[in-house]
């Protein structure tokens, strides 16, 4: 990952009216930027050309952390959303997941169509009414199948992404 001072000279390349910030906005703007990179998962390697993705291990993480305000720390609750959302742009089954949305979009079409089509045969609104509903309770089934499937499907990648991490994590040695 670049230092201080080349992110500096490149920021100034790019956006001249940087010149006006202090010490301290640049400060925020480099830890910002490492932690964007970190986020993203751009190796010190790649510098952000091509198209790496690989997990980067912090230089110095305390003196990165001391920058980031508490403002720009990502909370708690965005951790599964941002976890479900790594792991499906990297995971093998992206055609499995399209399918099973395609067929989940058939099958309430065909749903829709088969209350529609019954709607004309039923001559009393009670039965019709009761068929309508009936359609409604399989069109949410389909909604929660098709989000359990996609949960199923996400099991693997998610455990490949764990055990990745454990062992590329370091273990303390004091």
């Amino acid at each position: 990952m670049e230092d201080f001072e080349t992110f500096k000279a490149s920021r100034l390349k790019i956006d001249p009216s940087s010149r006006q910030m202090t010490d301290h906005q640049w400060k925020q703007s480099y830890a910002a930027n490492r932690s964007a990179r970190e986020r993203v998962g751009i190796n010190a390697d790649s510098d952000g050309r091509g198209n790496k993705r690989q997990k980067s291990k912090p230089v110095n993480s305390s003196a990165n952390d001391s920058l980031i305000g508490a403002s720009q720390r990502p909370n708690t609750v965005s951790g599964p959303s941002n976890l479900r959302q790594l792991v499906r742009q990297q995971s093998a089954y992206a055609d499995l997941r399209l399918i099973i949305d395609i067929l989940a979009w058939v099958a309430i079409a065909l749903f829709l169509l088969i209350a529609v089509i019954s709607m004309f045969f039923y001559t009393s609104a009670p039965v019709a009414i009761i068929a309508l509903l009936w359609a409604g309770v399989q069109i949410i089934g389909v909604v929660v199948a098709r989000l359990l499937v996609h949960v199923v499907v996400d099991i693997p990648d998610i455990a490949l992404h764990q055990s990745l991490q454990k062992s590329t994590a370091k273990p303390l040695i004091t």
